[in-house]
């Protein structure tokens, strides 16, 4: 059997296998078949292949930015909610698909991007970048609130503005989809016929049924095995953890005169700055690929405008509203605004920078959106801070750095210890001299103490620290402060016995019994409504008067059960009443009719308001037609969601 194969080895059979395998290691890499991937995205946006089944143009949301964009969120929902906010339910997995679908549909339009070939100018980034209120200062562009920004973020010019390019490429579509959102007067004579509709209703609130007779053990023990899982005791963990406040840490109070001079000199560009030039300019299109032939009329055309720019009396303004390809700036005469060293580089900086006087203007100069006519407006004369105006400013930011450095140096050292034994926090919070703290038991949902801060609670409950017992990763609780806990006690989840939840049982038991109860009621007076018995023969057999309200709107302040019920009901007819039930409170209903119906109308509308309803109207049909854009995008691709990971 042996000899057969080695007989037929070199047949064309054993050549064609040999390529096959070449041609996948070449595609794959020999590195896959020894090196198993793991997965750890939490989501996977795949598109077509452009060459059968290679070449999927993919992207990632990776766990790590899902966690910080849904921390981003938490924070953020915190803060407008207050003591209202709700830490249980904002970890609910359809809270977290939320914020995941908006991460999804940011990938998907980034491919989209890709392969329609979108690129962004750095006109127009610069122009975006200006508009961003976190860099303005009383309104305005402020350089020295950029570098500020870009250093709290930790990231450089480059990369700042390559983001901000992706991003602006990410929302062109939609946003071109949404400018087209349209509403007539029809439209708005729909919208505003329903939304200012009024309503004329009669109801009556119907009484509590009598309280049943109090339940015997039967029928406790019936209710308490029907509805078992009512009755259950949270799963509770206790933890020990230490941790760390920047604030508490001690830190030098005083600093040498001679560090801070040094410190001085090192960030002199925070207080010497550079003038700063305003520039306009006039883009002539021409794409880094184009053609010779392409390139030089695009250059004689800015040569010539050029001239135009320079002869006495001309208008740079008019000439670059109506000649300029920068869509970003063209409608304002080509202006840029301020531009400091670094905004702008290569070609364009540098003939910007060799202007002496406003008004001048450079000879075109060659980037890769084109060939620009560059005027410089205005120089703004740059400022200075000395050493001993800014003495008490430096010291202050050097303490609080020295106080972050400690912060720092401390939290990574016990970060280093427990990746060396990651089952134990003694070991690691003694080498940091560090006092370790146990909490009391408390559940996934509440708890006291350290246990308070939601972000303990839900790295308590995760499976690395409640099933493994490994210590948890640094958990940022606040500005300067983490925490480091370990599981050290875990009381499962168990069935309360029914003698100590007896109370609570009966409780419950009446309280359905007379939901029930009202609900019947409720039902059976709406059939004899129905059938066409009137809301006062009704309202005397169980004590009640009809309460009469006209002219009820959708803003009307009643509860919003009842509002939605009344405008659910069809309007009435000769010969039916328009009757409905209301659930307002566990053992409470009300019967509703409807009397009379009086549509909204345009009337009365001066033209101001009419057209701005006009443009609510386009706006909200504009949102809802580029939402259904991202929604077809997504359909052309694959998406797959690891809710494991979230």
């Amino acid at each position: 059997m042996l000899q057969r194969i080695r007989d037929k080895s070199s047949g064309w059979m054993a050549f064609t296998i040999l390529g096959l395998v070449i041609i996948t290691m070449a595609f794959f890499g020999i590195e896959s078949y020894f090196s198993p991937k793991i997965e750890t995205y939490s989501a996977k946006v795949e598109g077509p292949a452009k060459y059968w089944i290679w070449g999927k143009p993919s992207r990632e949301v990776s766990q790590d930015e899902f966690r910080r964009r849904f921390e981003a969120q938490r924070m953020q929902e915190r803060a407008s909610q207050g003591e209202a906010f709700d830490a249980v339910a904002f970890e609910s997995i359809d809270n977290k698909r939320r914020v995941l679908d908006e991460m999804i549909d940011e990938q998907v339009l980034a491919l989209v991007a890709e392969r329609e070939g979108i690129t962004i100018g750095e006109a127009e980034v610069a122009a975006e970048l200006k508009q961003m209120p976190e860099f303005q200062v009383n309104g305005a562009y402020s350089a020295d609130q950029y570098r500020l920004g870009l250093a709290a973020r930790g990231v450089t010019h480059a990369q700042f503005m390559a983001s901000v390019r992706a991003d602006m490429a990410r929302r062109l579509l939609p946003s071109q989809v949404a400018s087209t959102g349209l509403a007539t007067d029809a439209e708005l004579g729909e919208f505003l016929r329903l939304s200012r509709q009024v309503r004329d209703i009669a109801l009556i609130d119907l009484p509590t049924p009598s309280a049943p007779e109090a339940p015997d053990q039967a029928a406790l023990e019936a209710w308490y095995e029907a509805n078992a899982a009512r009755y259950r005791s949270p799963e509770k963990v206790a933890i020990e953890y230490v941790e760390i406040d920047a604030n508490s840490l001690d830190v030098p109070t005083v600093v040498d005169e001679q560090t801070l001079r040094a410190r001085y000199d090192e960030q002199r560009g925070r207080y010497v700055t550079e003038p700063l030039r305003t520039a306009a300019h006039i883009l002539v299109a021409a794409p880094a690929d184009a053609d010779a032939a392409t390139d030089q009329a695009a250059r004689e055309r800015a040569q010539a405008l050029a001239e135009q720019a320079r002869a006495p009396g001309a208008d740079f303004a008019a000439l670059a509203r109506e000649n300029s390809e920068d869509l970003g700036s063209k409608a304002d005469g080509g202006l840029l605004g301020p531009i400091e060293p670094g905004l702008f580089e290569g070609p364009f900086q540098d003939a910007l920078f060799a202007l002496d006087e406003p008004g001048q203007v450079a000879d075109p100069v060659r980037t890769p959106d084109g060939w620009h006519v560059i005027q410089l407006v205005d120089i703004t004369a740059g400022s200075s801070r000395s050493f001993e105006e800014v003495r008490a400013e430096i010291e202050a930011e050097y303490l609080a750095t020295e106080r972050d450095r400690r912060f720092s140096d401390l939290g990574n050292a016990l970060v280093e210890r427990i990746y060396r034994d990651p089952t134990s926090l003694g070991p690691a919070a003694e080498a940091t001299g560090l006092e370790v703290k146990r909490s009391a038991l408390f559940e996934r949902g509440r708890g006291e103490g350290i246990a308070a801060i939601a972000e303990v609670r839900a790295a308590a409950f995760a499976d690395n620290q409640r099933i493994e017992r490994q210590v948890s990763e640094a958990i940022e609780i606040g500005p300067g402060q983490i925490v480091v806990l370990h599981v050290v006690e875990v009381v499962p989840e168990a069935q309360i016995p029914l003698e100590e939840v007896a109370e609570r049982v009966r409780a419950d038991l009446v309280a359905d019994t007379l939901s029930k109860a009202s609900e019947a009621q409720a039902q059976a007076l709406l059939e004899r409504a129905r059938a066409g018995e009137s809301l006062e023969t009704l309202a005397g057999e169980v004590g009640r008067t009809v309460a009469e309200l006209p002219g009820v709107t959708r803003q009307a302040p009643l509860p919003p059960a009842l509002i939605t019920e009344a405008f659910r009901l069809p309007a009435p007819v000769e010969g039916e009443q328009s009757v409905g039930v209301v659930r307002l409170g566990p053992d409470r209903h009300a019967l509703l009719k409807v009397t009379a119906v009086t549509e909204g109308s345009l009337e009365g509308l001066d033209e101001e308001t009419r057209k701005a309803l006009l443009g609510q109207v386009a706006q909200a049909r504009a949102l809802v037609e580029a939402e259904g854009y991202i929604r077809a995008l997504r359909r052309e691709y694959t998406v797959t969601v690891a809710e494991d990971r979230l």
